[in-house]
């Protein structure tokens, strides 16, 4: 079991074990809208809501995965691998595409070669282009001529912004490199000679990687607020901060700009002694540093993964980087860049990723999370409490929550939330719901009896484009003992469709100990709860609140054997999740509904 170290201990453990019961749609505090991702080295990306069901996917031509995000308008933009390089440090990739709702290529841009590759992490940005991390190529004469106290060829990192021409073309707007701001205090007569820790604006050459991929840059994030582009160095143990309101020419000096700095690093945190400054060393191994957006809480703050290689635990913290009235980030020589601590960080036992990693900061305060190496994915509260979480297995390296309300959804035709059975004697009835739908002529009801030829039952009719919940139903009678399988066909009124999950019912004729679930539920405010009892017994049947409160006695007598219902009108009680048992003799069970007003 996750839990979280300040509040594990101090929860009740009826508690623990409702909520975990609880599917993850109903879950209450978590951030309602579908979760973004894709496997490390695939070809698929997927969109999933919060009961964890695939509502999208995309299946590309080209491996991947390493990052991918939804667009406004509704396309995919993600990283993809290419294969003309012989640069091939983790990470690598060398492509980047924009991919359309349907799976379609609309644009793809190649920056791969045998001196330069991208790797990593995009940024999609709002004008439309796209930021992305390449390495690029100096040979060992070059690094000793800056100052390496070693012979060795290095890959420093740079930063480039293209804007999308036609279907496969690109022009490079701006960039920025690493090699324009180093320092070194070995050999006073090599370039970049200076006093290291007079100037942490600028990367000692000798730190990091001795060879090869120097930096390991994973993460990049752009705030269009402040003009600022934070990314994360794995092999730096920092997080760094530049000003991309500068020419590509004012990138390469130290003028110039909003903050008058040029291309040097405005802030940098995670690791003083890499400027030689005092402090404690924050990160070892550091992943998917980004800007938490004005309009949420925590607003201009950074957050991080912290991988904290070899601890057993990683952490997920959010600094608040200090800044004067105007703007500019504090430094005080002879010191480390504050702050000392994070103003908020998240870890649990069993919370673990050696490397890779995502963070996201969502709408209502609480933060989404990917354990990459376990393709575990979760969201906390600001208290540390797990409120919702999908153990989809594999390597996934970051993932993202999009609202319902993002307009880069409005190709969903479907949401379909629930699809579920209640089978009485040899009937069975399928209930399922819809919160949104686009264009839909309505659902083919089809059944199996061996999970994979269907054939076709029945067919109701869709509400076509609403945005309200809608219910259905559909009951198949007079069924013989075994087991059926059955899935919806959604059509749209242009012909193309799309199915359900298959669901699974066994008829068993003879009477069991059974209580089913409610009907309609969610509900508001009457619903039908149904049980079966085999025998003739003193039955009790109560509904609980989610704390254990009872709130309701609906059966409390001697019942014949067969099946029953009864009604539970909640018009008195407020919205939630409330637990429903049944007691006959020596058996118990229990059941959840939700009731939303």
């Amino acid at each position: 079991m996750r839990g979280n170290k300040h509040s594990y201990l101090n929860t009740k453990v009826l508690l623990i074990v409702i909520v975990l019961l609880l599917p993850a749609s109903i879950i209450p505090q978590a951030y309602n809208g579908y979760t973004l991702f894709s496997q490390n080295n695939s070809r698929y990306s997927y969109l999933v809501d919060m009961s964890n069901t695939i509502v999208h996917s995309w299946n590309h031509t080209k491996t991947g995965g390493y990052s991918c995000y939804l667009l406004p308008d509704g396309a995919l933009m993600r990283s993809a691998v290419s294969s003309n390089s012989q640069i091939n440090g983790g990470g690598a990739t060398g492509i980047v595409q924009k991919i359309a709702w349907d799976g379609s290529l609309l644009w793809e841009y190649s920056y791969s070669s045998s001196t330069y590759r991208t790797h990593h992490d995009i940024e999609p940005l709002p004008n439309g282009n796209v930021l992305l991390i390449a390495w690029e190529v100096k040979t060992a004469a070059q690094c000793v001529a800056a100052g390496l106290n070693h012979s060795a060829t290095l890959w420093p990192d740079h930063i480039i912004e293209v804007q999308p021409v036609g279907t496969n073309g690109g022009t490079i707007v701006w960039k920025w490199h690493f090699w324009d701001h180093l320092i070194q205090d070995y050999d006073a007569t090599k370039l970049n000679y200076g006093v290291v820790a007079q100037h942490p604006e600028l990367l000692d050459i000798n730190v990091g990687s001795t060879s090869g991929d120097w930096m390991h840059v994973n993460g990049i994030s752009y705030d269009s607020e402040k003009d600022l582009i934070v990314f994360s160095s794995h092999n730096l143990d920092e997080l760094y901060v530049i000003d991309h309101s500068t020419t590509t020419t004012e990138a390469a000096g130290h003028t110039g700009g909003n903050h008058g700095k040029g291309g040097d690093l405005l802030y940098r945190w995670g690791k003083p002694s890499n400027y030689d400054a005092p402090g404690s060393q924050i990160f070892n191994v550091v992943h998917s540093a980004i800007w938490i957006p004005d309009s949420l809480p925590g607003g201009g703050n950074i957050m991080a993964f912290n991988n904290r290689e070899g601890q057993g635990t990683s952490m997920v913290v959010e600094i608040t980087p200090p800044t004067d009235t105007a703007g500019s980030f504090i430094w005080t020589s002879g010191t480390a860049f504050g702050p000392a601590l994070p103003i908020w960080s998240y870890t649990a036992s069993g919370f673990y990723s050696n490397h890779l990693g995502g963070c996201q900061r969502l709408p209502n305060g609480n933060t989404f999370i990917c354990e990459a190496t376990s393709g575990y994915m979760f969201e906390v509260d600001v208290s540390g409490n797990v409120v919702w979480s999908y153990n989809r297995g594999g390597e996934i390296a970051r993932a993202n929550r999009y609202g319902q309300d993002y307009t880069g959804l409005i190709s969903i035709p479907v949401e379909l939330t629930s699809f579920t059975a209640n089978l009485d004697k040899n009937n069975i009835l399928l209930n399922w719901i819809t919160i949104t739908e686009t264009n839909n002529s309505g659902f083919e009801i089809q059944r199996s009896i061996d999970k994979s030829n269907f054939v076709k039952i029945g067919f109701l009719t869709g509400t076509g484009t609403t945005t309200e919940l809608t219910r259905y139903s559909y009951q198949d009678n007079d069924l013989e003992n075994g087991k059926y399988y059955y899935r919806l066909k959604q059509l749209d009124f242009d012909g193309t469709f799309s199915f359900s999950d298959v669901i699974e019912v066994e008829v068993y004729t003879k009477l069991d100990f059974t209580l089913y679930q409610n009907y309609p539920n969610p509900f508001n405010p009457n619903t039908t709860i149904k049980y079966q009892i085999p025998l003739s017994s003193k039955v009790v049947l109560k509904v609980y609140n989610i704390l254990g409160k009872e709130i309701a006695t609906l059966v409390n007598e001697t019942i014949e054997a067969g099946t029953h219902s009864v009604n539970f009108d909640a018009s008195s009680i407020s919205s939630g999740v409330y637990i429903y048992k049944i007691t006959s003799g020596q058996s118990v069970q229990t059941k959840r509904m939700v009731l939303v007003k």
